[in-house]
């Protein structure tokens, strides 16, 4: 019977120690509740480009799915280059049809007024770095981006 406790005390005390998911901080991701997330700012690539790189990193251009991630993600946005970053988010299958790349739902929304506007044929997804809010963009353009992957256990 001590020696049954004995047991439970130390499997239990096994899953406390566990700290639960985590990112490479070491390798510039940052962790946002069960995801890690990265700026990548100080390059500029396409649309398509951007999204192979995040790809390559074991993720995928950043999804948002939630006001709070939204805020966690403008939060991160201090002090990069440029006018937007790239996001996950497109409607090259079906205009009008956004979708995540990484699957998720395309229910939380933030355009920029007037936007999605499809002007000369936008099918990618921007955020303002001065706003927060979205545009959609021609995926051809040059511009940073960021990655989002799930944290590990």
């Amino acid at each position: 019977m001590a020696h049954d406790r004995g047991l439970k005390k130390c499997f239990l005390s096994s899953f406390s120690a566990n700290p639960g998911p985590q990112c490479d901080l070491s390798n510039d991701w940052r962790q946002y509740g069960s995801n890690c997330y990265k700026l990548k700012d100080d390059t500029a690539k396409s649309w398509s480009d951007a999204r192979r790189d995040c790809v390559e990193e074991g993720g995928d251009l950043v999804s948002v799915n939630s006001a709070e991630e939204e805020q966690y993600i403008i939060s991160r946005l201090d002090s990069p280059t440029g006018i937007s970053l790239w996001m996950g988010g497109h409607d090259s299958v079906t205009e009008g049809g956004w979708e995540w790349t990484d699957g998720s739902p395309f229910r939380y929304i933030r355009w920029n007024a007037g936007n999605p506007d499809n002007y000369n044929g936008e099918d990618c997804l921007s955020i303002l770095i001065n706003s927060g809010f979205w545009n959609d963009d021609n995926c051809n353009a040059k511009r940073g981006y960021i990655c989002k992957r799930r944290a590990h256990f």
